[in-house]
């Protein structure tokens, strides 16, 4: 199977690597295209893929990702849209907020489309994205979907009702891990630590804190309390969360990031 990537943005350089590790059966396989091309260049050198063009792409690949902004959809999809229906291809997006039903206006009705909904993570392989497919997809071509994700983390199938939920928690909310990273790094700094050191101990705490409740049998409430002694320095820590409102901050974080997603699909 010959893959395309129509960009080559900071979401798609770590797929592209993924597949051309372990998903293509050479890197070769796998045509990527970007308005920047020097880059472009560069990073395909880099891995192997071939630095190709969107008529190579539509002309030669059986699989196209879909990596561009997703504002930048309705002025491409046009263009794909005649070989994409001569050819069958199998169309795979991870432009945020577009729906199926979205994508697949602009093709023919038989044309197969699904969705994957990474997230940065899948720069160290630890990447949880979200995949659905609409009626057209295969079993081969889901499973398919599902190796993708594999190669640069883990995957859930989900339904699509459900993928922009998902898309938050598993894509949106690493930027809101590195804020409380920088965040408590910062005070660390504050109270008189070396810069360097702060940030390391909060990376490597935060690591250490999520494998600790992936792996755990308690929930992350009874951790809560196990970590806290009464009287001592940690529960004063939770006390002022909670007397701040810390959760509500992250909840109402959450449905904004949710409400441009609906507003995205749009």
């Amino acid at each position: 199977m010959k893959i395309g990537f129509i960009g080559c943005g900071n979401m798609a350089r770590p797929i592209i690597s993924g597949l051309a590790e372990s998903v293509a059966e050479s890197p070769t396989d796998i045509y990527v295209t970007d308005l920047q091309r020097e880059a472009l260049a560069s990073f395909c050198s880099k891995i192997g893929v071939n630095a190709s063009t969107q008529d190579e792409i539509v002309q030669k690949c059986d699989c196209i990702f879909l990596a561009v902004k997703p504002q930048n959809l309705p002025e491409l999809l046009p263009q794909l849209a005649e070989e994409v229906n001569r050819r069958n291809i199998f169309m795979l997006s991870i432009a945020a907020g577009k729906t199926t039903e979205y994508i697949s206006s602009f093709f023919a009705a038989h044309i197969a489309v699904a969705r994957i909904f990474p997230n940065l993570n899948a720069n160290v392989k630890t990447a949880v994205s979200a995949y659905c497919g609409n009626q057209n997809v295969t079993a081969q071509q889901l499973a398919f979907t599902a190796r993708c994700c594999e190669s640069f983390g883990t995957g859930y199938q989900v339904p699509e009702e459900i993928i922009g939920i998902f898309g938050v928690l598993g894509g949106c909310a690493p930027a809101y891990t590195f804020f409380y990273i920088r965040a408590l790094a910062q005070a660390a700094i504050d109270a008189g630590m070396e810069e360097s050191m702060a940030y390391d101990v909060a990376a490597k705490m935060t690591e250490g804190s999520a494998k600790f409740l992936a792996f755990s049998d308690d929930t992350a409430d009874e951790l809560i309390k196990k970590v806290c002694s009464p009287g001592g320095t940690t529960i004063e820590g939770i006390r002022s969360l909670e007397a701040n409102k810390v959760d509500s901050l992250l909840k109402i974080a959450f449905q904004s990031s949710l409400k441009r997603d609906k507003e995205l699909s749009k």
